[in-house]
């Protein structure tokens, strides 16, 4: 059964009726007016739907029996036509209730707005079909009429219609997500939801929200417009902190714990032991919109890319004397701008060199002037060198005159499949078949959906990241997440030892760090460190190979992580400059400048400067962070 709310079809049946009623009705007038225009035959045509039902056909007598036949058969069928189609609408209005009804009183299931190439993919990929609502306002849509044969209910409406998502039971779905083409509708759909909830949910089901946003800056204004409303809320640990602060300063000015009484000695205790016990994933952001997550579909697609063919996977930079590492990009996309910066961020090696990125468009200028207002100090962290060239037209001979050559690996990065296919083609016959070619696609009707493990490595990107767990669990913050709820608990110990400290020598008490915060409280520039932190283990762990590497055009076989290397000394020390050098590019990237001092408004920071003009104290926190690595590794599940 086609699980769908849609309403035309069925009405084929009174239309073909129609149509033969009217060629018969026609047919039978003309015949007997043959002098009377063709619209007026037409007219008399359709009065047969009508309660006059023709009787102007006998204005001129009995006709022959052949063309009376012809027109009762009409006269006929226009009766039939009209009971039909009563029926066919009573039954279409019942069919559609019926069907809302059975949505509305599903439970734990995902609604799914927008049926794009993205929409598409992510509903191919659903597991449960039969928990999965589409609403859709096109209900011609190709694959739309397979999946409602696989279970898939169909609403054939305008999500944007609030009325629609009221009558489809959203307090009762474990999740909904916008996945139409536009931004600021997808937007408008999280703000109808998150009203609904509020009038229909209120202290019932938890719902997951989601929307794809493709612009960087509306997602940063949102995000910045969810932050202030979340920072008019409190968490269970800022109060504990504020608290605490409070207590430990009262004890400071009453001259210590030996003139402090009973009662504030307990109070300070109990708050102690509280942020001891502190469990951040049970801290509640307290404000619905800690429950929404905002994606960008082509970051997920660069990240899948970069995760699974990063550059150094194919030469591993393990010495200081190795050369740079050497990438080429043909073509420019969104996705290709998204792996750039993933580049910015992660391509930091054990060999001190800038990596090297050939990009080949047409539409250099537009390039450089994208880059300049969307990357901020792109030039201190890599080497990126732009050609204004269509990758078609490429040629030996300029590959000679600017000595490119011993490329590592080359991603091709054009919007269109058809160029995806023939770029990868070209940088075949100019690099041989050893530079691994990295060709991800978009559309599966046109090329095989499983995934080469040989070069060109081929797959379709949207069939990777359009996944529940990418776009509704958060698999990939959960990483950074643990991550950072680690440090939050070790912070939390660091900062009651200042505080006892303080009490013992009597020092100013300080307030604790501003992002000591649960993870839905942070700015997004903390969680984008996070991230970043999580994202580049891989690259430390093969710099001291200990990750399958490339091996004769295939994947080596996964295997245990040997941390044998955190006893050589040299090796700590040089993984801690690779992360210090992660951590500036990050910081780069934000806006960030050096400074003597601290100063977030400024935007300035003391330890953007080259490892070795650190002091002891940061570059130790550098090194504790490599010797945790095995810790982190199996706490937050990452490699």
């Amino acid at each position: 059964m086609n699980e769908t709310s849609e309403r035309g079809r069925q009405f084929y049946i009174p239309v073909i009726l129609t149509i033969i009623t009217l060629v018969l009705g026609i047919i039978s007038f003309q015949s007997v007016f043959p002098d009377y225009p063709f619209l007026r035959n037409l007219y008399y045509a359709i009065q047969l739907f009508t309660i006059e039902s023709g009787d102007r056909f006998y204005d001129r007598g009995i006709q022959g029996p052949g063309i009376t036949f012809i027109f009762n058969l009409a006269r006929f069928l226009a009766i039939i036509t009209i009971g039909i189609t009563i029926v066919f609408t009573i039954l279409s209005v019942l069919k559609s209730s019926y069907f809302l009804s059975r949505v509305r009183s599903m439970k734990g299931h995902t609604i799914l707005c927008g049926f794009g190439e993205v929409g598409e993919a992510f509903a191919r990929n659903f597991p449960d079909k039969k928990n999965l609502v589409i609403i859709e306002k096109d209900g011609s849509k190709e694959n739309l009429s397979r999946l409602g044969k696989e279970g898939v209910k169909i609403v054939e409406a305008n999500a944007l219609d609030v009325t629609i998502l009221s009558r489809i039971g959203i307090e009762h779905a474990r999740s909904f997500t916008a996945l139409t083409g536009n931004d600021f509708d997808n937007l408008t759909l999280i703000n109808s939801i998150l009203e609904l909830i509020e009038k229909l949910n209120k202290g019932g089901n938890t719902i997951a929200l989601s929307a794809n946003i493709g612009s960087r800056n509306l997602k940063a204004a949102i995000m910045e417009e969810w932050k202030k409303e979340r920072s008019r809320h409190s968490s269970e640990l800022r109060e504990t902190l504020e608290e605490i602060r409070e207590a430990a300063d009262s004890i400071r000015s009453g001259g210590g714990f030996q003139n402090a009484g009973e009662e504030l000695t307990n109070r300070y205790n109990r708050l102690k032991t509280k942020l001891l016990n502190y469990d951040p994933r049970a801290d509640d952001s307290k404000s619905i919109r800690g429950e929404v997550k905002l994606f960008n579909i082509n970051e997920l697609a660069a990240k899948y890319i970069f995760r699974n063919y990063p550059p150094d996977y194919f030469r591993p930079v393990t010495g200081l004397d190795d050369p740079p590492v050497k990438v080429v990009f043909l073509g420019y996309s969104k996705v290709g701008e998204e792996l750039l910066k993933l580049c910015m961020k992660n391509c930091h090696y054990i060999n001190r060199k800038k990596t090297i990125i050939y990009l080949f468009s047409p539409e250099a200028e537009l390039i450089r002037a994208r880059m300049k207002s969307v990357f901020r100090n792109v030039e201190i962290l890599l080497d990126v060198r732009i050609f204004d060239i269509n990758p078609h037209h490429l040629t030996h001979k300029l590959l000679a005159e600017n000595e490119i050559w011993m490329i590592d690996v080359i991603y091709v990065c054009s919007e269109e499949d058809q160029f995806q296919a023939s770029y990868a083609s070209r940088a075949r016959e100019l690099f041989g078949g050893t530079v691994p070619v990295i060709r991800p696609f978009y559309q599966s009707r046109f090329w095989s959906t499983e995934e080469k493990s040989v070069s060109p490595f081929t797959f379709n990107i949207l069939d990777k990241v359009s996944v529940t767990d990418d776009i509704l669990n958060e698999s990939l913050d959960k990483k950074a997440m643990a991550f950072h709820n680690r440090w939050l608990k070790r912070a939390i110990s660091n900062y009651l030892g200042k505080l006892e400290s303080c009490l013992a020598n009597g020092s100013e008490i300080k307030e604790p760090k501003p992002t000591m915060l649960p993870w839905h409280m942070l700015s997004e520039e903390t969680r984008e460190d996070n991230r970043s932190v999580v994202d580049f283990i891989s690259t430390k762990l093969r710099t001291v190979n200990q990750l399958p590497k490339y091996t004769a055009g295939d994947k080596e076989e996964g295997k245990e992580i040997n941390f044998d290397f955190l006893a050589d000394e040299i090796k700590v020390e040089q993984l801690a400059e690779m992360e210090h050098r992660r951590w500036m590019a990050t910081q780069l990237l934000n806006g960030w400048e050096p400074g003597k001092d601290r100063d977030p408004l400024a935007r300035q920071h003391e330890s953007l400067k080259d490892y070795e003009l650190l002091d002891e104290g940061t570059k130790d926190y550098d090194r504790q962070q490599i010797r945790d690595i095995e810790e982190i590794i199996k706490e937050a599940g990452i490699v």
